[in-house]
């Protein structure tokens, strides 16, 4: 389970989490935002095309409230009471230009054309068979509004306005007025809506007068069954269904008071989705986007990161074998920090270790480090067959130094012993202090003759005075040299043969040398 998610274990992968945390809440936002302002859209939308419907429906009963009036004031004419209809055809012709119908007719109750403004005066004309609109003006019930009939002049769809006209309280005359069905056409034109917005106006029985779409198609027909039950349950207010071609809508209705028909307008629901669509289209274009460019950030910043943290592991490691640390700059704050404690533990180890390993006054190495390295040397000679030699440096006439100089004249003395044998000593030679007035050296690859001489070098140098604070002090030394092949050969451990050849030189006069082979003393 763990090597599953080991991925998400790196600098980089745990940035990309952090960005997709960051930008998922964000993005989760935007998408209610979004949604909030579709449904905010949508209701307006709704309420607008219902305010639509009723303005619409308020201009078509405003065209038939006019229409009427002008009716009810033909009516009233003396040519028709007196039956001069050529004078009231002349009348008729006189009003037409300024209303918005397409012709006047007068008929007889029983529905017989008398005039008709299209037609020249006297031309005989056919005979109105519509028995819906007959009755209730037969009744004297005006005025009275047909539904679409097909002109018996025109042969075209069309709706009639109609009143009676009694004479001495007899139905004499019906005097109508003529309005084309694509005249309410032009009105739902006229009202510049929105292209795929469906608008249709449909008469008291619900039966299609004009529509925005297709009305070739659908004149004369019933409205949706969507549209008719709606209609039956309240004179405006607002449904989702289809329309007769079967395209979803938002439909808003309003009843004009006067007509009693019908405005209906749907909203396809495509048109209404199709801006959040594209904005939520936007809003993951625009995500994606910045969640590429936020990861590749991550990434950069992340292998910034890592390889910070990497540029940490070689000095971590240096420094668990005692290596004194030299950093360079990581340009990461926290990890320049942890690199400056890094340089600083590895500088107190490194002090710690030189402290454990070398003599305080002298700065030589002290009788530990010498150990180790003569056991290193041993097992490095052993192994490759090679030879060292060991001096055993005890230094003579130094405690009187000390008695009469005091002991900061004998420390001067003992480190400038120290500065005396390194000089005299090559590279991969080591001096070191034992403590007190004892010193060694281990001389590598350099055995019998050339390891006395250099002994003989040493009691020269170090017999010579030393400047102390108020005069001079003079010491000598006594060595003792042993060699590896002459331990072996004998069977002891060859410190122990430097050591008892050091005491024999001194015990032989001091200033002298004394070599472990033989054990005879040499100058």
């Amino acid at each position: 389970m763990l090597n599953r998610f080991r991925f998400l274990s790196s600098i980089r992968s745990r940035l990309a989490l952090l960005v997709a945390a960051c930008l998922i809440p964000a993005s989760l936002i935007a998408v209610a935002l979004l949604s909030y302002d579709y449904y905010r859209n949508r209701e307006a939308l709704r309420d607008s095309a219902v305010i639509t419907a009723r303005t619409i429906a308020s201009l078509v009963d405003q065209q038939f409230s006019g229409i009427n009036a002008t009716l009810g004031a033909l009516a009233t004419s003396p040519a028709l009471s007196s039956r001069n209809l050529k004078t009231f055809y002349g009348q008729a012709l006189q009003v037409l230009p300024s209303q918005p119908i397409q012709n006047l007719m007068l008929m007889d109750p029983e529905g017989q054309q008398l005039l008709n403004t299209l037609r020249p005066f006297g031309e005989r004309l056919p005979r109105v068979a519509d028995s819906a609109m007959l009755r209730p003006l037969a009744r004297g019930d005006g005025p009275v509004i047909s539904g679409l009939i097909l002109g018996a002049v025109t042969g075209k769809p069309q709706v009639a306005i109609c009143v009676p006209i009694h004479d001495k309280g007899k139905h004499i005359y019906s005097l109508c007025a003529v309005q084309p069905a694509e005249q309410f056409a032009q009105l739902l034109h006229q009202q510049q809506l929105p292209a795929d917005w469906i608008v249709a106006v449909l008469n008291s029985g619900g039966r299609m007068i004009a529509r925005s779409h297709d009305m070739a198609r659908y004149l004369g027909m019933p409205a949706s069954r969507d549209l008719q039950e709606a209609l039956s349950f309240d004179n405006e207010g607002w449904f989702e269904g289809k329309t007769s071609e079967g395209i979803p809508v938002l439909a808003a209705f309003s009843r004009s008071t006067l007509s009693n028909w019908y405005i209906a307008i749907g909203i396809p629901a495509a048109s209404i989705a199709a801006p959040a669509a594209q904005k939520l289209g936007w809003l993951a274009c625009t995500i994606l986007l910045l969640l590429g460019a936020s990861v590749v950030v991550a990434h950069v910043i992340g292998r910034s990161i890592s390889q910070a943290v990497h540029g940490l592991v070689a000095p971590a490691l240096a420094l668990g074998h005692g290596r004194e640390l030299t950093i360079p700059r990581l340009n990461l704050l926290e990890a320049d920090e942890v690199a400056v404690a890094l340089t600083q533990a590895s500088s107190m180890l490194a002090r710690a270790q030189y402290q454990a390993t070398h003599d305080a006054l002298t700065e030589l190495p002290n009788r530990s480090f010498f150990n180790d390295f003569v056991a290193k040397q041993a097992a490095h000679a052993k192994r490759y067959r090679s030879d060292f030699s060991i001096l055993y440096i005890d230094l003579d006439g130094f405690k009187p130094v000390n008695d009469i100089h005091g002991h900061a004249a004998g420390d001067a003395v003992l480190c400038a012993v120290g500065r005396r044998l390194r000089a005299s000593l090559r590279e991969s030679d080591v001096a070191a202090r034992l403590g007190g007035d004892e010193f060694a050296v281990v001389l590598v690859n350099t055995t019998g003759e050339a390891a006395r001489k250099l002994a003989d070098k040493l009691i020269a140098v170090l017999s010579a005075p030393y400047d102390i604070e108020g005069g001079t002090a003079r010491i000598s030394a006594s060595i003792g040299i042993a060699g590896c092949e002459d331990a072996n050969q004998m069977g002891v451990n060859i410190l122990q043969l430097a050591d008892t050849a050091m005491y024999l030189a001194k015990a032989a006069g001091k200033g002298r040398v004394i070599c472990s082979s033989g054990m005879k003393a040499a100058g």
